[in-house]
């Protein structure tokens, strides 16, 4: 038996504002061929087809082409992800579940129906030589804040989900076992979870990555191989129960995953033998890249940064109001993101305590010294002064402070036709 396992395309995903429509384009064929090349007996797709929700009809259209390629060379099972919607997969499913389609395999989707039915599917796939036949659990994921209505028998304890999503593996593991030959059957759970102990990149939706939403990795189901989608960083987690790896995202999809090499898993197995699992790089797609330095070190290495997406951080000594235009001049085949500076002149320095006074000195003489950096002299400061010091001195009391201008002002409108009395304000 041989699986092709890819995840987490996030198809309308954006660098900032920018499309990153044609790397998706090309990413997809690679994949597509990377699957004709290996002839693999079923492709999964482990969650996360779209970014949205809603996704546009450019994103549909160009999932249909894409599983349209991979279809041509084996059966396809795409499993629901956190950011797909059961009512677009419902589309999507009928289609290929209704239309005659020549010449290729069938299409399946997997995801939570909309009214709370339908938490997972078990599939059976024949190999091409039909001497082994692939058994596949799909479990979609399942969102902490329906569990309660897709599972209305569960408790609101803390540790709930994480035995609700037991619950459901073990049912799914029991439908598998019905029927299951030791000879002929190759067991496969495909899910999109977060696995306790799993690294994520950054940009994955971070409220569904709640440590107590969380799947131990020895709770997974003792199955040949699990294909595993939610975490973006392509890895391997240890299990005693079963071989399981995220395949993670066919593209870089943000600065935190500069450094991961991208790709798609090819597992091949036997019936009750361990898995051969190998990782297929993927080589399309913009590279994410990070830069500190001064100007001039940016510009001795503008060619490593050509063709990527570029985030720039410049120290300098002293404000450059034409920053970016400078950067773009010194890196002109690089799409820049983001722009930092860090100023000497402007750098905020923390105060140090061997810098400190020994004593601290009074307000109201730090307030004097104040007006005068400020340039308020004379009889204004002295009355501004005398109402600060008014204020220290009732600051516990209950009763307002006396104000010498108010005092005025009140007395004026006692009388309003005196002409000798002068009002002056601080």
């Amino acid at each position: 038996m041989k699986l092709l396992h890819t995840s987490d395309w996030h198809l309308g995903r954006r660098m900032e504002r920018r499309s990153r429509d044609d790397e998706f384009d090309a990413v997809l064929a690679e994949i597509a061929g990377i699957a004709r090349e290996a002839e693999p007996d079923l492709i999964v797709h482990s969650g996360d087809l779209f970014d949205r929700y809603n996704p546009s009809p450019g994103d549909v259209l160009r999932a249909m082409r894409a599983l349209d390629a991979l279809r041509s060379a084996a059966p396809v099972v795409i499993v629901g992800g956190n950011h797909d919607s059961p009512h677009w997969f419902g589309v999507l499913n009928y289609f290929y579940g209704s239309i005659l389609h020549t010449g290729g395999h069938p299409v399946t989707f997997v995801h939570t129906a909309a009214d709370g039915t339908g938490t997972g599917q078990v599939l059976d796939i024949p190999a091409r030589d039909n001497t082994q036949r692939i058994r596949l659990a799909a479990l979609p994921f399942i969102h902490p804040n329906r569990f309660m209505h897709l599972l209305p028998d569960a408790d609101s304890t803390h540790g709930a989900y994480t035995r609700g999503v037991r619950g459901l593996q073990e049912d799914l593991t029991a439908q598998m076992n019905e029927g299951y030959s030791p000879e002929r059957d190759v067991l496969v759970f495909a899910t999109h979870l977060y696995i306790s102990g799993a690294l994520a990149s950054g940009s994955e939706r971070h409220l569904d990555l709640s440590n107590v939403h969380a799947t131990a990795p020895d709770d997974l189901p003792p199955v040949t191989y699990c294909a595993l989608g939610h975490i973006h960083k392509p890895q391997a987690l240890s299990s005693s129960r079963t071989s399981a790896r995220y395949a993670g995202s066919p593209l870089q999809l943000d600065f935190g995953e500069c450094d991961e090499v991208k790709s798609v898993v090819v597992v091949e197995a036997d019936p009750q033998r361990p898995p051969r699992i190998t990782t297929v790089p993927l080589k399309a797609g913009r590279r994410l890249k990070q830069f500190q330095g001064t100007l001039e070190e940016l510009a001795l290495r503008a060619a490593e940064f050509s063709g990527a997406f570029l985030k720039v951080k410049i120290t300098s000594e002293k404000l450059n109001p034409q920053l970016s235009r400078e950067v773009a001049a010194a890196v002109p085949d690089a799409l820049i993101v983001k722009i930092d500076e860090d100023c000497a002149e402007t750098r905020v320095t923390p105060l140090d305590s061997s810098n400190l006074p020994e004593t601290e000195p009074e307000l109201t003489e730090s307030f004097r010294a104040y007006l005068s950096e400020r340039g308020t002299a004379g009889r204004v400061a002295d009355d501004v002064l005398a109402a600060f010091t008014s204020l220290l001195d009732h600051s516990e009391s209950d009763e307002p402070p006396p104000c010498p201008a108010e005092h005025l002002l009140q007395e004026s409108l006692k009388n309003p036709w005196m002409p000798n009395i002068e009002v002056k304000t601080p």
